[in-house]
Parts: C-alpha cells; structure tokens; sequence
C-alpha cells in the first residue's frame, strides 16, 4: 500500500519562471510510465504569451516521481512567496502540479521559493541537457 503522504503518480506539471529579460515554462507530462518534459520560451507577440518549444525529452515516469519526492513537492501547497523588501529585481515562479489522481498543488512566489526549490529546478534541467 502506497503512503498517502508521498507521490506515487502525477498527470501534469508546470513551473512557470519570469524574470525582467526571460520567461520560462517547463511542462513535465505523465503517460503511463513515461514523462515527457518540455522546456519552452515565452514569446510575448500579438498581445499574447507564445509557447517556444526549445528542449524536450522523454524519462521514466518513476524517475520524476523519486525527484517530486525528494523534493518534498506535497509540502508547497499552498506557498505564497512574497518579494523580500529592498529586492528589486530577480524572478517569479508559478508551480502548478496534478498529483496522485486528485491532488492539485499551487505554489507561487517572487524572489521567496518553497524547500527545495533548486533542486527541483535543477534537477529537471537536468534531466533535459
């Protein structure tokens, strides 16, 4: 029996990263025991936001899973980082996970990320290079 206090399976996810000169999203996609992770450029153009595909692969769905876990994903929900005073410039992240069939988690922040932020961050780029 799989613990209801870590993940065992996960649909989509999305980390949305924008900064004053680059925004980001990366869009990990779950089939079945693969994911497929996409990196894309935001284009604004036409007076909307324009997905650029730049890199992509294909992993082991269990492979994000184990990193989901090791970055304690559960314990964002809900995280509202604010802008730390006297920071003026630097990045804002919005997270959004659909997680073991019914869970969702909604993370977001400026210059104030969730524990293990990085190593999330990192370690998908990881998986995509």
């Amino acid at each position: 029996m799989k613990s209801r206090k870590s993940i065992h399976s996960f649909n989509k996810i999305t980390l949305r990263i924008s900064g004053m000169r680059l925004s980001e999203v990366y869009e990990l996609l779950c089939d079945g025991d693969t994911a497929k992770i996409t990196q894309y450029l935001i284009r604004y153009e036409s007076h909307e936001d324009v997905l650029v595909p730049q890199k992509s692969c294909s992993c082991s769905a269990d492979d994000v899973i184990t990193i989901l876990n090791d970055c304690k994903i559960l314990k964002w929900k809900g995280f509202q980082g604010k802008n730390p005073h006297g920071v003026r410039d630097g990045y804002m992240f919005n997270f959004y996970a659909e997680l073991n069939g019914d869970t969702v988690i909604r993370a977001d922040g400026s210059n104030n990320y969730p524990k293990h932020y990085r190593e999330f961050q990192n370690s998908i780029t990881e998986l995509l290079n």
